[in-house]
């Protein structure tokens, strides 16, 4: 049996915004083409800060240029976000 090589640390990952580890800076790979989102200024390459989870399937709250957005998880398991 063959054992998995470890992916080298330089390579970027694709996650869920909800997923994603708290307190770290994501690039948007790929958003649902909701007008609230965009309206937000949530589109792909927008460089976002995701400050944290809230528990129980509560909202993500993350920085996006100088506004602090809390999105639902509905909408977080969408937005795919590479760090």
């Amino acid at each position: 049996m063959l054992a998995r090589k470890p992916r080298p640390s330089s390579q970027k990952s694709f996650t869920s915004l909800y997923d994603a580890e708290d307190g770290k800076q994501y690039v948007v790979t790929s958003v649902p083409s909701v007008g609230i989102l965009k309206s937000l200024g949530i589109m792909e390459n927008t460089i976002i800060h995701k400050k944290m989870t809230y528990r129980l399937g509560g909202p993500v709250l993350l920085k996006v240029d100088s506004s602090e957005i809390a999105v639902g998880k509905e909408f977080a398991e969408k937005i795919i976000v590479r760090g």
